[in-house]
């Protein structure tokens, strides 16, 4: 199933191609903003006073998060380089190493931006939403079913922002029940005078959880390309319970929403014979996609964004790890071995082969792409959410959650299937790396449920962290020093200093 050509030699470690600028000016993005921000980083809430000018500042969310130090980029390389499938192939300065070897600290957080770039977002969407609320709108009943969507996507970010930090800079919930510190809660835009705290991670969730029950009924279920809607929020909702635990209630958003689709089919599983052909670059906003960050030719992340440094005619520094390579080599014909691409350096001699991942390709075999999308949420997703909620909760849950973890089994290999006895948690993270890889999840899921990260051997660098668990000193970010500088009264994660 694997495509063997020939590409370009692997470079040595420590080669590194000079980037370009980014064709998306986004401004600075530091790691201070609960204690400062520049004046042209934010909309206010006086700034948006028609139905017009509230489109723009919602359309500003999805610019912030389109950011390499965001969906672009950051996050994505967060939840792969430090798991086991994904890995760095050379040393270099660049962020997609400094993360895979943990190299954080408070002066150097070692983030890509996941403070700075999610707060802003927060208090952008927060502006939205008090414009709203306080009436500032002076047309606001013209169109109030548009204005409620807009409001609807403004809460769903500053939501989805919160989780994203949380995860980030939080220990999982699963650890201690939430007791542990998480992020602060900012459901208002921020002044300079505050001087916030951090909440728990309980108290996170649950703030989480109630913003995007007040986000989705305000929501379109219509298709919305490059822009949330009810069915995308919805998603959303089912990985926040599942992430906190709740798994009946993670179970039950899941299987309404693949329910309602199914009714209208207005998403669905890409078919088997559609599969590989899902992530071309010219099948955007496909048959799964709930949500996608957006790009097009003249509006892009650069040379800066995830795709550049998973193609192996650009950077080239992320390749599949050869734990992730065996795995899928238990059974080639798994339709997703066809993403799996190998390369060699003139020889096919086993220790020179590499493999890159073709969910993110560019427009020609030798051409690496900067217009890819970014997956934020995949059908698929809400299909293994199913899975692993209802085998969690047990019970009446557990025959319908195996149906859906063998629709996604079956889909990638119709002679296979998962049988009750098979039906562990381990069988459904298994499925989970195999279908999710290279959009972000895997750290996570291993952190979620204390599973020890194992990455030693194989193609691995010398002198990485080999085994990772919520135990590790370094599993989650921390604060930027910059914090404690003007805000004396924020905790600091375990193992971390204040300066």
């Amino acid at each position: 199933q694997h495509q063997d050509r020939l590409a370009e030699p692997l470079r040595p470690y420590g080669h590194q191609r000079k980037p370009r600028r980014s064709a998306l000016l986004f401004i600075s993005c530091g790691d201070d903003f609960l204690t400062k921000f520049p004046d042209d980083a934010v909309v206010t809430e006086n700034a948006i006073t028609t139905i017009a000018e509230t489109q723009t500042a919602v359309n500003g969310l999805y610019a912030l998060m389109a950011s390499q130090y965001y969906y672009a980029a950051s996050l994505y390389f967060y939840g792969e380089v430090k798991g086991d499938d994904m890995q760095c192939l050379y040393i270099s300065g660049r962020t997609p190493y400094t993360m895979y070897t943990f190299d954080q600290s408070t002066q150097s957080t070692g983030n890509g931006g996941l403070w700075g770039r999610p707060w802003y977002t927060i208090r952008n969407a927060s502006n939205i939403i008090q414009a709203i609320d306080n009436n500032k709108i002076t047309d606001a009943q013209s169109d109030p079913d548009q204005l409620n969507d807009y409001k609807g996507q403004a809460i769903a970010i500053r939501a989805l922002a919160h989780f994203d930090l949380l995860r980030t800079h939080g220990y999982p919930y699963a650890k201690d029940q939430g007791a542990s510190w998480g992020v602060p809660i900012l459901d208002h835009a921020i002044s300079l005078t505050e001087q916030p705290i951090r909440n728990t991670v309980a108290e996170c969730y649950d703030f989480i959880i109630k913003q995007l029950k007040q986000a989705i009924p305000l929501l379109s279920s219509e298709k919305n390309n490059g822009q949330i809607n009810a069915y995308a929020a919805q998603a959303l909702l089912a990985r926040v319970y599942l992430y906190r635990e709740q798994n009946k209630e993670a179970f039950e958003t899941a299987r309404d929403l693949i329910t309602e689709l199914e009714k209208n089919r207005q998403y669905y599983l890409a078919p088997r014979n559609n599969y590989a052909a899902q992530f071309a670059l010219n099948n955007k906003f496909g048959s799964e996609s709930l949500f996608e960050i957006a790009f097009s030719a003249s509006d892009n992340p650069g040379r800066d964004g995830l795709a550049y440094s998973m193609h192996w005619w650009g950077y080239a520094d992320i390749v599949a790890t050869k734990d992730f390579v065996d795995l899928m080599a238990e059974d080639p014909d798994d339709i997703r071995c066809q993403l799996l691409d190998q390369v060699y350096n003139g020889q096919e001699i086993e220790q020179n082969i590499r493999y890159w991942l073709m969910k993110y390709p560019g427009t020609s075999y030798g051409v690496p792409s900067v217009e890819n999308n970014y997956m934020v949420f995949r059908l698929s997703e809400v299909y293994l959410i199913a899975a692993e909620a209802g085998l969690k909760a047990g019970g009446e849950y557990r025959s319908p959650a195996l149906s859906y973890l063998n629709d996604i089994v079956s889909r990638a290999n119709p002679d296979k299937s998962v049988s009750d006895a098979e039906f562990t948690l381990d069988r459904v993270l298994k499925e989970r790396r195999k279908e999710l890889v290279g959009e972000g999840h895997r750290y996570f899921d291993a952190l979620r449920n204390n599973q020890t990260i194992i990455r030693k051997g194989g193609w691995h660098l010398d002198g990485i962290p080999e085994e990772i668990n919520w135990d590790y000193t370094k599993c989650i970010l921390p604060i930027p020093k910059e914090q404690f500088q003007m805000n004396p009264n924020m905790q600091q994660n375990p193992g971390y200093s204040r300066e």
